[in-house]
């Protein structure tokens, strides 16, 4: 088995696995496999945001997902809406490697509820 195959098989039996970093969540209307982490975002929001978590007056939620490019019916873009178990985002990015789509995305308020 090939480096590539190799990839392939690991995104399935370990970390798309529910039984190791795999999480049930509906994904724009579709239920997936997925791991979805808050950790990480608010280094990458930074960067995005030239330096500040968001964009001024705002506060936000931010979230990346790792899911199989397989498992979405469409790749979502850069600006548009998505949601995550119903809770409305914005993408920030959405790059694919070797068959897996990492979305990073951000719900941002003004005061009270999320947009």
């Amino acid at each position: 088995m090939g480096f590539k195959e190799q990839v392939a098989a690991d995104l399935t039996r370990v970390f798309m696995n529910p039984e190791e970093f795999g999480e049930h969540h509906d994904l724009d209307g579709t239920a997936c496999i997925c791991v979805v982490s808050g950790d990480m975002t608010e280094k990458r929001n930074a960067v995005l945001h030239d330096g500040r978590r968001t964009p001024d007056g705002l506060h936000g939620d931010y979230l990346t997902v790792c899911v199989k490019i397989v498992d979405l019916p469409r790749i979502p873009k850069q600006g548009t809406n998505f949601k995550v178990d119903g809770k409305r985002y914005t993408v920030d990015t959405c790059t694919e490697e070797m068959g897996m789509l990492t979305i990073t995305m951000g719900a941002f308020r003004a005061g009270g509820g999320f947009l």
